[in-house]
């Protein structure tokens, strides 16, 4: 399965696989995807390991300055949707802490990633810059095994056909699929992890790119 954006020269490319059984495992998964955008949630806790309520949070884009804030709720949980795939700094404020600031976190194409916020006591007039070293970005929800193309291999790469399906085949996992087409209608093209074109899925900005009557690309 592959979900990819197709603003090949303004954003990178994130590339998932999740290899199915059932129908069901497939709805499953389908539930998980999104588009073209990420999504950053966490907690803001203090020294003592709290949650920190209504503290602001703050996530802007380094190159474009693209902003989106949230608040956090009664559990020091904040949630930041559908942001741009970029590097981000996050700052938080909160009353009777310094201003905490993370100076680059790497969102990627349809990531929903976890970013836990600790707080420092002290003047909201000071700032606290907070090291990669001491907050990790994870996704506790994603089940599939992913690989993200970024823009410098995007703009880097030689390769003549500048497509979602053309830049998959850099990946060590994928490669091109030789199955016979059903009447004019051609396969993904993809063989992902052995798999044959017609057991893949694949998805542009989130819509679905298969015919589901013959699971081969659409046009």
């Amino acid at each position: 399965m592959m979900f990819a954006s197709p603003r090949w020269f303004a954003a990178s490319i994130r590339i998932s696989f999740l290899f199915v059984a059932t129908i069901l495992c497939t709805s499953v998964a389908l539930g998980q995807t999104q588009s073209n955008a990420a999504d950053l949630t966490g907690v803001v806790r203090d020294p003592t390991g709290a949650a920190v309520v209504n503290a602001a949070v703050k996530a802007r884009n380094i190159a474009t300055n693209f902003t989106r804030a949230a608040i956090t709720n009664d559990e020091g949980n904040y949630q930041i949707t559908n942001l741009p795939p970029g590097d981000y700094e996050v700052t938080v404020e909160a009353e009777g802490f310094s201003r905490g600031r993370i100076p680059s976190v790497t969102l990627t194409v349809g990531q929903r990633a976890d970013l836990d916020i600790p707080l420092t006591v002290g003047s909201v007039n000071a700032t606290v810059d907070i090291s990669a070293a001491e907050v990790a970005l994870v996704e506790p929800t994603n089940t599939t095994v992913s690989s993200t193309i970024d823009q410098k291999r995007i703009n880097e790469l030689p390769i003549n056909e500048r497509s979602a399906t053309g830049f998959a085949l850099t990946l060590s996992t994928v490669g091109r699929d030789n199955g016979r087409p059903i009447g004019p209608a051609p396969t993904s093209g993809l063989n992902i992890g052995g798999q044959r074109g017609r057991s893949t899925l694949v998805q542009v900005d989130g819509a679905d790119y298969t015919d589901n009557s013959i699971n081969a690309a659409r046009s």
